[in-house]
């Protein structure tokens, strides 16, 4: 019989590859416990994924979530049905365990779901979800992650841009330098910023109203951007706001920026 209170020694079960007793550890009364045994799991690899699958159907809801973590720790494909079969039936404490293990492992064929989940009632679902996409990069996704720039929390639009940002398809800078008039500081800031990376030429007008907002971090996620973007216009603009900027700090931003930019005739 098994003490779930005893300290155990994950190393020494390690070695003896007792991944069923390791997987039952998933479900102890102390964190660090249960985290040690979902990194001893993912150091077993593949040996622990069918353990790991069954245990997905376990009634403690702890164990479930530490093996959807393990699960995208080891990274196997195998276990991708496995967890979309679960994603369907579970509540949303565990599913995002299981939104956040097919990130990591990346298989296209859960795009599908991860798209329908970026609509649901869940706030920490649609996040998890929109997070997720992220890494996927994969233009199936994209219709959903434009929806989820309208969503009515800061930190699911914030990461919507992010996720977006990431695919690639260069007319994708439309629909995300509309947050850049967004009502949330963190949403603008990441507009911006994603303008810089997609060195969006056509958004430089956009970008230009932000850099004569009264919010400090609006000007300097502009400049940054501009920086990024380059070109006369964005140059000229970043000189005369360096005349009319008083906080030094954006000040300073600019000069940096503008030491990096190419002077034109």
């Amino acid at each position: 019989m098994i003490d779930m209170e005893s300290a155990p020694d994950f190393q020494k079960l390690f070695e003896e590859g007792d991944i069923e007793r390791i997987v039952k550890f998933l479900g102890h009364s102390q964190a660090h416990v249960r985290m040690q045994a979902c990194e001893t799991l993912i150091r077993l690899g593949e040996d622990a994924t069918p353990f790991l699958i069954s245990a997905m159907e376990n009634s403690n809801p702890e164990v479930r979530k530490g093996a959807a973590r393990a699960l995208g720790g080891i990274g196997s494909r195998a276990s991708v049905g496995p967890l979309l079969r679960q994603l369907k039936k579970e509540e949303a404490g565990v599913a995002q365990f299981i939104v956040d293990a097919l990130a990591e492992i990346r298989d296209p064929k859960a795009v599908p779901a991860l798209c329908r989940m970026t609509r649901s009632s869940s706030l920490i679902l649609r996040y998890s979800a929109v997070r997720a996409l992220g890494e996927f990069q994969d233009r199936r996704s994209v219709s959903f992650l434009i929806d989820a720039l309208s969503d009515s929390a800061n930190i699911v639009r914030l990461r919507a841009i992010d996720s977006l940002s990431k695919v690639d398809d260069p007319t994708l800078w439309s629909p995300i330098s509309e947050l850049l008039d967004d009502p949330s500081p963190g949403v603008r800031a990441q507009a911006a910023r994603a303008m810089g990376r997609l060195k969006a030429r056509s958004s430089v007008r956009l970008l230009l109203r932000l850099l004569s907002s009264k919010v400090e971090t609006d000007r300097l996620e502009a400049v940054r951007a501009l920086g990024q973007i380059g070109g006369k216009e964005a140059r000229e603009s970043l000189e005369l706001a360096l005349v009319m900027e008083e906080q030094e700090r954006v000040a300073k931003e600019i000069q940096r920026v503008l030491n990096d930019l190419p002077t034109y005739p």
